[in-house]
């Protein structure tokens, strides 16, 4: 299972922002807002240009997109100010097929989930391929779609292998050192995972996407706690697909079937939601999410072929 790119286009129109915070009664929740502070990007293939962009990730001043239907990867500033691009259609070293998910480690090396190639490929800040691996199958350290990819504590690499149903752990070298999860909708079980992400703590959060939740397990994958289900309401989710964990330990996840981002605690209470309204004729189709220093977030809208970016005002 691979998700599907529509190929509808964006088409000017106005925009709104609009933010539903909730806690709690008798709860002093945080209530994070933002402000819609710019996009970049637009159909095509040129510089800059995007077609189903997923994956997103920011270190410094360099913000790196999966530029997933033109098999590339773009990297901006955190203005959106295009810098370089990298890739193309093939099985070769530095090539993909339909990357999904984007992370960047502390010294600036810059890891691809090359989804349809069933790998992952290492490269530098600048594009410069250094190391690849993976290959389709199910025996350790083999893929089957991987999407989601992220850098935790000590170096250790976690890969959402979604069509096994399965996060897979390395070591920043690629060795293959530990998987947890297997099919199934009980606590510690996926029904295709996407995105993933590590918290301060080592934690690893994963959006079992099928399922509509997000679970979190220890540095190990050892299970600790889950929420989510199937629906609209505040901290529901409809397909679900990608999540961040920012500075200020605010959990962040594309509710993409819902068109909004949904921000929780560490320990998965609702804080609020990020929508866009009034984009004609399709609206806000949130996928790969991202975040800088400064804990602007940045979202890749796929419909519309850009990235959004999000500024907090509190």
């Amino acid at each position: 299972m691979v998700d599907q790119v529509s190929r509808r286009r964006f088409l000017a129109g106005g925009i709104a922002l609009v933010l539903r915070p909730w806690a709690a009664p008798g709860v002093e929740a945080a209530k994070p807002r933002y402000r819609a502070a710019g996009s970049w990007g637009g159909a095509g293939t040129g510089a800059g240009r995007f077609d189903g962009p997923r994956g997103v990730a920011a270190r410094g001043d360099a913000v790196y997109v999966a530029d997933s239907y033109n098999n590339r990867l773009q990297q901006f500033t955190r203005s959106g100010k295009y810098v370089r691009r990298w890739g193309s259609y093939g099985t070769g070293n530095g090539q993909f097929n339909r990357p999904r998910g984007v992370a960047v480690s502390t010294s600036g090396q810059v890891y691809v989930a090359d989804t349809l190639n069933h790998r992952i490929q290492v490269f530098s800040s600048s594009g410069g391929f250094i190391r690849r691996f993976g290959g389709k199958g199910t025996a350790h350290g083999k893929f089957s779609n991987p999407w989601g990819v992220a850098i935790g504590r000590g170096g250790r690499i976690y890969v959402a292998d979604s069509s096994n149903n399965r996060v897979q752990i390395f070591s920043r070298n690629g060795r293959y050192l530990s998987s947890f999860g297997g099919r199934g909708a009980i606590s510690g079980k996926f029904n295709y995972p996407r995105g993933i992400a590590t918290d301060r703590k080592g934690r690893v959060y994963v959006v079992d996407g099928a399922n509509n939740r997000v679970q979190v397990f220890s540095a190990k994958g050892t299970f600790i706690r889950k929420w989510g289900r199937q629906g609209n309401t505040a901290g529901a989710f409809n397909d679900p697909r990608d999540v961040v964990v920012d500075n200020r330990s605010r959990v962040a996840v594309t509710d993409t079937g819902n068109r909004r981002v949904q921000l929780f605690t560490l320990s998965g209470k609702y804080l609020s939601s990020i929508n866009f309204n009034n984009v004609a004729p399709y609206g806000f189709d949130p996928m790969g999410i991202g975040f800088d220093a400064s804990n602007h977030l940045y979202v890749t809208d796929a419909d519309s072929d850009r990235v959004d970016i999000f500024a907090p005002t509190s």
